[in-house]
């Protein structure tokens, strides 16, 4: 008996503990953002006119344990645009669309720190891309046309983003995001170099 005692005490101790940091891991902010985002077109001249697309994003957020670093999960989307075949011979265009989904986690230096002087964050994290590939015209060298095709991609991702308070609790954001392929494969690559510019706002409850 005077073993099981201590024994119960620490488990409770334990359990109170881990409530009690678990409560920390909250959700406390979403946003809405758009900007551009780099396509997965490689720098040819025909596809001058596609190499960036429109990219709306969404993200909730909250504190990861303590107030300095935060965890963020986000959906975001883009299409190139491509509608018509591309006026280059004995080639099959394409257009390319994905839907975006990733986690990632912030460092907001200004939360430990209260001197300091910018409202910016480093981030870095994880991103599935679920991309679509549709046959939009021409030709290949055999004569064949095109096949619509679905695949995805992981990447990891880094960079910065800052908010700044404007009315109560809503803020102004804005968001760099670089893309960094994850594994050999054909669409993993086509991540390489690939970039976001985002703004938005932010809501805090």
């Amino acid at each position: 008996m005077k073993k099981i005692v201590p024994l119960i005490m620490a488990v409770i101790v334990n359990v109170v503990g881990v409530r009690t940091t678990l409560a920390q891991l909250n959700l406390n902010a979403v946003s809405a953002n758009v900007g551009t985002i780099r396509t997965l077109f490689p720098d040819y001249s025909f596809y001058q006119d596609y190499q960036y697309a429109v990219y709306p994003e969404v993200q909730i957020a909250g504190n990861f344990f303590i107030p300095s670093v935060q965890w963020i999960a986000y959906w975001g989307y883009w299409s190139d645009g491509v509608d018509k075949a591309l006026p280059v011979a004995d080639y099959d265009t394409y257009s390319y669309s994905s839907h975006i989904v990733g986690v990632r986690l912030t460092f907001l230096p200004a939360k430990l720190l209260p001197h300091w002087p910018l409202p910016v964050g480093v981030f870095s994290g994880f991103a599935h891309h679920f991309i679509s590939r549709r046959y939009v015209g021409g030709f290949g060298y055999d004569g064949k046309h095109g096949q619509d095709f679905a695949d995805d991609a992981n990447t990891v991702e880094i960079g910065l983003n800052a908010e700044v308070d404007v009315l109560g609790p809503i803020a102004i954001r804005g968001e760099v995001q670089q893309f960094i392929p994850l594994g050999n494969d054909y669409f993993s690559q086509m991540q390489k170099n690939r970039r976001a510019y985002k703004v938005g706002l932010a809501f805090r409850f």
